[in-house]
């Protein structure tokens, strides 16, 4: 497929070297953004994170108080890099593409989850490795590896009712194919011990977003024919939740088997407003009525599945959504397309030419890991700062430290020197590097 993309969209869509940032830190030898950018500009960088707390810290916003008579600027620290590094034990051993990351505080320590390769493509050599830390990623400790000779993605991490859990999904090991399998899920059962995995939810389905809210697990996730290059996108998207991170039901008032929605979404990653409503944000790859890009959607406290969304998508593409709250304020942490928007207005074309030339140009250009506002009412996303990031970026991860801090992992091709295209760093020899920082929101 990656193929045929670049073919269509090579003619007229070279990256450039400069007006590409936000202001973001500086990132430690990492190569700054450089021109005006989009208007936004960082204050001072934060120091690096400090230990974790002994306690273990919720990450359920409703559980921390914050001064909403305030306003905040966020702050990003300097990377403290992971994988590859003298932090992890000799067991943890990275290939040169490390990427998906998932993180999560349990019984007083940070989790951290992610995937290893020769390549950031499907491959039978694709690895999950879980390692742990206490002292906030200065030096970690072996918990798990899963290698099953296919493509292993999307780990996530549940702590719920003592109990840590472990999601990811099976692909193929065909490297231009999007073949996902079966969902695998294990549990924690005590240092470097991890149940044996068990599929749960559909054949085919991909799971995506999962978080601990009001004491019960929630998951967005996809199932259908995501990358068909021809024909009407049929994706659904599903809602579901569950009371103990393990047996998933759908959310009460969504459609067959939790969907919320129909159509080229994938990724959609969500948080819960102040009032209990519902606030999402999609991956609008693929396309459909709506157009490509992006939706902002929302549900009500009362009907959690009931989503609402835009007539017209937004053009921009927000890749690996990650949501989190703040006060009464919602953030993104997403995959930003330098020299958008994703939607090139190709209107005048056949629909399926839209999404080949789409898909290739936006392979082409520079890309960005960046911190977003969100505003429901308005279902406007608006970029702040960015992190370090460059070329195959952005699979970040969320994890609340306080009431102002959040601790993020996330991936990049190597900073300071190259700035290359998405597809560049997805195939080069230098592989990607895993990263943790934190976002700290100080008050003006």
């Amino acid at each position: 497929m990656y193929a045929l993309l670049i073919f269509i969209a090579a003619s007229g869509c070279r990256h450039s070297s400069g007006g590409s940032g936000l202001g973001a830190p500086p990132t430690g030898g990492g190569p700054g953004p450089s021109g005006a950018g989009s208007g936004a500009s960082a204050p001072a960088p934060a120091p690096a994170p400090a230990p974790a707390p002994a306690a273990t810290p919720s990450d359920d916003p409703d559980d921390w108080v914050v001064d909403t008579t305030r306003d905040y600027d966020p702050v990003v620290s300097p990377p403290i890099w992971v994988a590859p590094s003298a932090a992890l034990p000799a067991a943890a051993r990275c290939d040169a593409s490390n990427n998906n990351c998932a993180i999560a505080f349990h019984d007083g320590r940070l989790f951290l989850a992610w995937r290893t390769n020769e390549t950031h493509f499907a491959s039978a050599n694709a690895r999950l490795l879980v390692v742990s830390s206490t002292d906030l990623g200065r030096t970690f400790e072996m918990e798990h590896e899963v290698a099953i000779g296919a493509d292993v993605r999307e780990p996530s991490l549940l702590s719920i009712g003592g109990r840590l859990i472990l999601h990811h999904f099976e692909a193929g090991t065909n490297p231009v194919a999007f073949e996902p399998k079966h969902v695998w899920q294990s549990e924690r059962l005590g240092p470097g011990r991890f149940s044996r995995a068990v599929t749960v939810l559909q054949a085919g389905e991909v799971p995506w977003d999962l978080k601990v809210r009001g004491g019960r697990a929630w998951m967005t996730s996809y199932r259908g024919g995501h990358y068909n290059l021809s024909g009407p996108a049929d994706v659904d998207v599903l809602f579901q939740v569950s009371a103990d991170g393990l047996a998933w039901a759908p959310v009460p008032g969504t459609g067959p088997g939790g969907r919320v929605y129909r159509g080229g979404v994938s990724e959609v990653g969500f948080e819960f407003d102040p009032a209990g409503g519902l606030v999402a944000v999609t991956r609008l790859e693929d396309g459909d009525t709506t157009g490509f890009g992006a939706h902002v959607a929302t549900a009500a406290a009362g009907s959690l599945g009931s989503w609402s969304f835009p007539a017209r998508a937004d053009r921009e593409r927000y890749d690996s959504p990650r949501l989190f709250r703040h006060g009464d304020d919602l953030y993104l942490v997403a995959r930003r397309d330098v020299g958008g928007p994703y939607d090139r207005g190709l209107a005048y074309l056949p629909f399926d030419l839209q999404r080949i030339y789409n898909l290739g140009a936006y392979s082409l250009r520079l890309k960005r890991t960046t911190l977003y506002r969100v505003e429901p009412a308005t279902r406007r996303v608006i970029p702040l700062v960015d992190l370090p990031g460059c070329g195959d970026t952005a699979f970040p991860a969320v994890a609340r430290l306080s009431a102002n801090e959040f601790l993020v992992a996330n991936y990049t091709s190597p900073l300071g020197g190259y700035d290359p295209s998405w597809i560049e760093g997805q195939i080069a020899a230098a592989g990607t590097q895993i990263y943790l920082t934190t976002i700290t929101f100080v008050p003006r």
